[in-house]
């Protein structure tokens, strides 16, 4: 809790597919670093996790950045990179998820719950850098479809993304949990062929526990009931997920609230859906330098009228909570390898707290969860 009290530092990451790559990083290293050690408790160091050492951490706190005469270069050169694109302004843990889907040149690549926008440009720097680096192409062969349900946020998203002035990039306004199935037309223009992508991003709506350090008025707003209430929204997004992904696909999920309700509990009930469909990915052995606890396998479910036992309690008190809420027991515990999961949490390596879960999906869905989403698209037709 002492980690949570404190202000977050400054972490930013140099674009990997800019032009200015090298540039940018001598600057920073060569000349701003050096006039602000004497004013830091330590010297600005890269992530030893980030791959080529791209992002960066600085300790010193946003209010000081911006108003103390010792920081003012490096404030005003990091402000005028971030609008070039050069570098982007970004949470160490936020960094993480797109890191963890592996994307490849060629890879359709779906960020289900986008905006602000700082993991979509991660994700489309990473489809231009690993294009030009393997097939000498500067326009990757991939795309990026970055949605977001709210129309306000989809043009800060735009606004964000632009920065990148890249063509791979589709920006779209849809409830996540609704996300059209996309089609094209077959090789004789009369076939219909739905779109699955090789990759999706959701990093779901979440009640934001793990941001204390960065937004401290959410000790008076937090709530035991906030995970309860966001559950049932958030099975829903990652369910949908893995029915727009491709069998061989990768589904990232992640969260920046550290309530087992909207993480663990979220990725059980997904799995026992999925009918040995889906697998988690061990990450262990990824990311070197992370400092990381594995996810829970057991919890307890409370809300504002306490804690309960069992799914089927006292109906009056129970009303808001549902079974999928309760771990999983016996041998579908252990086979389900919830260990797998990766919690970052504040104290570990100052950062943010954040949930973090790569799932594959290695064969079809059971025919029930396709049905239920067919169902829902007819229900939306009439």
């Amino acid at each position: 809790m002492d980690a949570f009290r404190t202000p977050l530092p400054l972490t930013f990451r140099v674009n990997m597919s800019g032009k200015f790559r090298e540039s940018t990083r001598n600057t920073l290293e060569k000349t701003l670093f050096p006039g602000i050690r004497a004013h830091t408790t330590r010297p600005p160091r890269a992530l030893r996790w980030y791959p080529d050492a791209l992002a960066w951490q600085v300790d010193v706190p946003k209010d000081a950045l911006k108003k103390s005469d010792d920081f003012r270069a490096l404030h005003r050169f990091l402000v005028q990179a971030n609008e070039t694109g050069a570098i982007t302004r970004q949470e160490a843990v936020s960094m993480i998820p797109p890191l963890l889907l592996d994307v490849k040149p060629s890879h359709r690549v779906l960020d289900m719950c986008a905006a602000p926008g700082s993991k979509t440009f991660q994700l489309l720097e990473m489809l231009h850098h690993k294009a030009s680096g393997e097939t000498g192409a500067e326009a990757p062969a991939g795309v990026v479809v970055a949605n977001d349900a709210s129309l306000q946020r989809a043009n800060l998203l735009t606004h964000q993304t632009k920065r990148s002035n890249s063509p791979a990039l589709i920006v779209t306004n849809h409830q996540a949990q609704k996300f059209p199935f996309l089609i094209e037309a077959g090789k004789g223009g009369d076939e219909r062929i739905p779109i699955l992508f090789d990759r999706v991003l959701a990093d779901v709506p979440c009640s934001g526990d793990g941001t204390l350090r960065k937004s401290p008025d959410l000790w008076k707003k937090w709530t035991p009931g906030s995970g309860v209430d966001l559950h049932g929204l958030q099975l829903e997004i990652a369910t949908h997920a893995v029915r727009l992904l491709k069998v061989g696909g990768r589904l990232v999920y992640s969260t920046c609230s550290l309530n087992p309700l909207e993480d663990e509990a979220v990725v059980a009930a997904l799995l026992r859906r999925g009918k040995g469909s889906l697998k988690l990915v061990d990450v262990s052995e990824k990311l070197p330098g992370l400092k990381r606890r594995p996810g829970m396998r057991t919890w307890h479910v409370g809300d504002v009228f306490g804690w309960h036992e069992t799914p089927n309690g006292d109906g009056r008190r129970q009303r808001n909570v549902c079974e999928t809420m309760w771990p999983p027991s016996g041998k579908a515990a252990s086979e389900m390898r919830l260990d797998r999961c990766v919690r970052i949490l504040p104290h570990l390596d100052d950062t943010g707290g954040f949930f973090i879960v790569a799932i594959d999906k290695v064969a079809e869905l059971p025919a029930e969860m396709q049905a239920a989403a067919a169902a829902r698209d007819d229900d939306d037709d009439d």
